[in-house]
């Protein structure tokens, strides 16, 4: 993997992190007026190697139930 930075059309800075191959797995999501900052933001990333991976699940049935009519009551 290996990151790259360069200059927008509006002049700021932005990363990617690309495979070795070329193919692009994520970016920087925003630009940056200082260079220093794009690299921050390169740094913050590489220090995420243990980063807890959340997945949030709405099941069908999760929403079927919120459908119901009747299920939930006001007290």
């Amino acid at each position: 993997m290996q990151f790259h930075i360069f200059q927008d059309a509006r002049l700021e800075w932005r990363w990617q992190l690309s495979t070795h191959e070329g193919r692009k797995v994520a970016d920087s999501g925003e630009g940056y007026r200082v260079k220093d900052d794009c690299l921050e933001s390169i740094a913050q990333v590489q220090a995420c190697e243990e980063a807890l991976v959340l997945e949030n699940i709405t099941s069908l049935m999760d929403t079927e139930m919120l459908q119901m009519p009747g299920l939930f009551h006001k007290h």
